[in-house]
């Protein structure tokens, strides 16, 4: 199921690093504005991040319950993803937010999947919550940087 979600993940991601820059500049509140550049350095840390914590997860995970729990929470942000900016952007400026459809029908399902099937073995959702509380903040918080990072250290194309 990790190779599903990290296939799911990966065609969100290619989604939203095609349409989301253009997309942005119309989205309000929704999404802050950026450049293709920018938004692209950003989507490729916050790519190798789900890569190197899935990777660790299914290595490491039945060892370490740190590991595990970050994974988890990691799939519950993007879970939560789907929702907020993605449908909720789509739904009220009522035009297509690039993710939506990759992350409501892909994202969602597959880590929903995965979070049922961890609270199966033992794992307690309380901690999921918790673990997801705090990689959303550190993400969105992160992504500012990302961003600001990106502006100046690649060529616009």
């Amino acid at each position: 199921m990790e190779i599903f979600f990290l296939l799911s993940f990966t065609l969100h991601n290619i989604e939203e690093g095609i349409w989301l820059p253009k997309w942005s500049k119309n989205a309000g509140k929704y999404h802050v504005q950026v450049s293709s550049r920018e938004f692209h350095f950003a989507l490729i840390i916050v790519t190798t991040f789900g890569y190197i914590v899935t990777f660790l997860s299914m290595t490491l995970g039945q060892f370490q319950e740190i590991v595990k729990y970050v994974y988890l929470g990691f799939i519950f942000m993007v879970c939560l993803n789907s929702f907020f900016p993605h449908l909720i952007a789509t739904i009220a400026l009522r035009r297509y937010a690039p993710g939506t459809l990759t992350g409501v029908l892909l994202n969602l399902p597959i880590g929903t999947t995965i979070i049922l099937k961890s609270l199966e073995t033992g794992v307690e959702l309380r901690f999921i919550i918790m673990s997801g509380a705090l990689i959303t903040f550190l993400t969105l918080v992160s992504l500012r940087y990302f961003f600001k990072i990106g502006k100046g250290s690649i060529h616009e194309y």
